[in-house]
């Protein structure tokens, strides 16, 4: 009788002491919503009581989720499990990368071929959609293309190559100094009306002497990899020589078409399943290095720059952990790691930055991945207005909305894809016109490089999106007719060097 009377009081005492604890770890806890950067989401704020709450069950609802998001150390006890399960849970680790390795195939086979995920598939048209948006082309999912052959290109005039790096080494890149996230904002037209001055002030650089490229040596090969501390690098791509120098003779006739102070800016970003893996608390992985970018470098005249996009996001992805660089329900880059890559090019320009909070955003639910991740679609609003239209036939305009608001998926910038030809008129007085070549990773990019250019134009030349006959010109004839001074390009790797669209139909497209 004593010892069952002995355990129901240990019992009563143990509940009695959960209790008080939980209470206390309430009252420690933030009462207010706030943001996760780890987890890319709002966490949930204690919800204020109300007759009406509390009949229709909304309360129990919010309360339950205050609960599961603002206990006392929440993020500490997180870090914790996180670091448990990476040391008990290796093989699941594995299947999940031989998985997202399957994934990312799938992906570049899509997209390669124009038949990614959502980016080109125009939303049907209903009260939310403006009566004056541009009609579908044709067929954007065109068929396989045949194996690639380099296009005959311009012969590279003949520059120091590159010691072809052998195995990587995790080295120092180029310091980008995060930024806070921007505040929502709450009407879709941006309240800020700065001035219209410009705020790249284009200095011609007197003419330089003619660059001597030497070649690249046949059958090596540079590459992207994954760095696991110093030892044992994860190789994700390769990219012969042939191929470098190849498109590099198409950057360099591309060149040709521009004015003597023109400028070509390349960047090639790879897509979320890789670049997500550096932010997990959990990863194996401790950065990135592509030895492709300095390779390209050597065989590209003048006024030609390559950016290297996994150098520039190496440390807020890799050190900072910053984890809305890429998306997690989908595979392309976010505004966020976009505005990154635009820091650095206009940095190396010598020109002023527009910060990435001085711009307005909306946030809204995108979806949410296995492991918990949730992704928000942030369209950004313009600092001044911007008026987008589709061209066809040379002149024939036709509006088409700047942001699709309405969208819950990438479709929300720029509206998607629209062909032949986009261009958007800025305000702002630079004097100096850009053309956007790109996939749809270029739709979050392009934005951000509005004020430095009166106008931006914008075309995608993969295979069945480009047609000379809608458009009213061959692609030589539409860059001297709208008269283009700087030209940037921005593909995922999908479309990169090592694509049938950057070998075979974008050098086939830009010598017509």
């Amino acid at each position: 009788m004593k010892e069952g009377k002995g355990s129901f009081l240990v019992a009563l005492w143990w509940i009695i002491g959960c209790f008080c604890l939980g209470v206390l770890l309430l009252l420690l806890a933030p009462r207010q919503a706030r943001m996760s950067t780890t987890e890319n989401r709002m966490l949930a704020g204690a919800p204020e009581a109300s007759l009406e709450t509390l009949m229709n069950g909304e309360f129990f609802t919010d309360i339950e989720e205050y609960l599961c998001d603002s206990y006392f150390m929440r993020q500490e006890v997180i870090d914790a499990t996180d670091e448990l399960l990476g040391v008990f849970d290796r093989r699941t680790e594995d299947q999940r990368m031989i998985q997202e390795e399957a994934r990312v195939n799938q992906l570049l086979t899509m997209d390669a071929q124009g038949a990614s995920d959502q980016e080109d598939v125009l939303p049907p048209r209903n009260g939310d959609v403006p009566d004056a948006l541009p009609t579908p082309t044709a067929s954007l999912t065109p068929s396989p293309t045949a194996t690639s052959t380099p296009a005959p290109t311009a012969t590279p005039a003949v520059a120091p190559t590159p010691t072809p790096t052998a195995a990587p080494t995790a080295t120092a890149s180029p310091t980008v100094m995060p930024t806070d996230t921007a505040t929502p904002a709450t009407t879709p037209v941006s309240t800020a009306t700065p001035a219209p001055t410009p705020y790249a002030t284009h200095t011609p650089v007197p003419t330089a002497t003619p660059k001597v490229i030497v070649p690249l040596t046949e059958g090596e090969e540079y590459g992207l990899w994954l760095l696991r501390g110093e030892d044992n690098p994860d190789r994700l791509y390769s990219y012969p020589s042939e191929n470098i120098m190849n498109f590099a003779g198409t950057l360099n006739l591309l060149k040709s078409k521009l004015p003597e102070d023109g400028e070509i800016h390349y960047m090639q970003v790879p897509v979320a399943s890789v670049g997500t893996r550096l932010c997990s608390r959990n990863s194996k992985y401790s950065g990135w290095l592509s030895t492709m970018e300095d390779a390209l470098q050597s065989q590209v005249e003048n006024n030609i720059f390559i950016h290297n996009i996994p150098a520039i996001l190496n440390d807020p992805l890799s050190v900072n952990k910053e984890t809305d660089l890429f998306y997690y329900t989908d595979h392309h880059w976010t505004p966020k790691g976009a505005w990154y890559a635009l820091e650095a090019v206009m940095k190396s320009r010598g020109y002023p930055v527009v910060g990435f909070d001085e711009y307005e955003y909306q946030r809204r639910f995108m979806g949410e991945s296995d492991n918990g991740r949730v992704d928000w679609t942030m369209p950004m609003d313009p600092l001044l207005p911007v008026k987008s239209v589709v061209l066809r036939n040379l002149t024939e305009e036709t509006d088409c909305p700047f942001m699709y608001h309405q969208s819950t998926n990438y479709m929300v910038y720029l509206y998607g894809t629209h062909t032949p030809w986009r261009r958007f008129d800025t305000g702002y007085g630079t004097d100096r016109k850009a053309l956007l070549i790109c996939d749809s990773f270029g739709n979050v990019f392009l934005p951000y490089l509005l004020p430095y250019y009166d106008e931006v134009h914008m075309t995608d030349l993969r295979d069945s999106y480009y047609d000379a006959k809608e458009a009213g010109g061959t692609f030589s004839e539409l860059v001297a007719y709208h008269q283009i001074d700087d030209i940037y390009i921005v593909l995922s790797t999908s479309n990169g060097i090592n694509s049938s669209n950057s070998l075979r139909v974008f050098p086939a497209t830009i010598s017509q």
